[in-house]
């Protein structure tokens, strides 16, 4: 009898691991043009054509715009978010993209980042990034931003 009970508390373990690990494992998910792995307390969706993914705690998010050019430089449109968002600490790297801070619409210390090439620019902007034990969904997720055209 202890033996049945033995096999059967072992095969209750392996199934509840199996459904932690396949739970666990974010899988990409589509949101418009917009491919991206959503981690476990975290849910996404689009506003407009930009992807914005939320923690569940409501004080981290991230969001990702990606826009064609038209005639502005990279430098133009930094410039302009950069006030739009009334930024501090505008900064370019060394490859020619672009950083600030600024305060988000729900009084959040945020981070924006833009790149771009090929006519095309991205924009990134995260609040909630402080939170050490969130920093691995933060790469997770920015990882595996991927966009379908």
């Amino acid at each position: 009898m202890k033996i049945k009970k033995f096999f059967f508390a072992l095969t209750i373990i392996f199934i509840l691991a199996f459904i932690f690990v396949s739970t666990a494992n974010a899988k990409p998910e589509s949101f418009g043009n917009f491919r991206a792995e959503v981690p476990h307390g975290w849910s996404g969706g689009l506003q407009g054509s930009t992807l914005v993914i939320k923690h569940e705690n409501g004080n981290a998010s991230l969001a990702v715009a990606f826009n064609k050019m038209g005639e502005a430089s990279l430098t133009d449109i930094a410039e302009r978010l950069y006030i739009q968002m009334d930024g501090r600490d505008l900064e370019q790297d060394d490859d020619g993209d672009y950083s600030f801070s600024f305060v988000n619409s729900a009084g959040a210390e945020s981070i924006a980042l833009l790149t771009g090439g090929d006519g095309y620019y991205l924009v990134i902007s995260m609040s909630g990034f402080e939170d050490d034990a969130l920093q691995k969904d933060f790469e997770k997720i920015l990882d595996s931003i991927d966009w379908e055209d």
